[in-house]
C-alpha cells in the first residue's frame, strides 16, 4: 500500500465544495486547514498509480485550484 498526501489550493468561496473530496474512492481523510493550502486529503492506495489518478481526479474538480502530492517514503 502506498500512503499520501495531496494538498490542495481551492478557489475562493468554495471551501463548502471541498467535503466532495472525501468522497472520492482511495481518500481516507480530509479536512481544511489554514496556510498556503486550504484542504488536505490523505490516500492509502495499492499504488502509485493510483496516487496519480486520485490527484487527477481532484485538480478536476471545478472548485480547485492546484495540487501539489507528497508521497510516503
Amino acid at each position: 500500500m502506498v500512503k499520501a498526501v495531496v494538498l490542495v489550493m481551492l478557489e475562493p468561496q468554495t471551501f463548502d465544495d471541498a467535503s466532495k473530496i472525501n468522497k472520492i474512492p482511495g481518500v481516507m481523510d480530509g479536512f481544511l486547514v489554514f496556510g498556503h493550502y486550504d484542504y488536505v486529503a490523505f490516500l492509502d492506495v495499492p499504488g502509485l498509480e493510483k496516487v496519480g489518478q486520485i490527484a487527477d481526479k481532484i485538480q478536476k474538480l471545478g472548485f480547485v485550484r492546484y495540487v501539489e502530492t507528497l508521497i510516503e517514503r
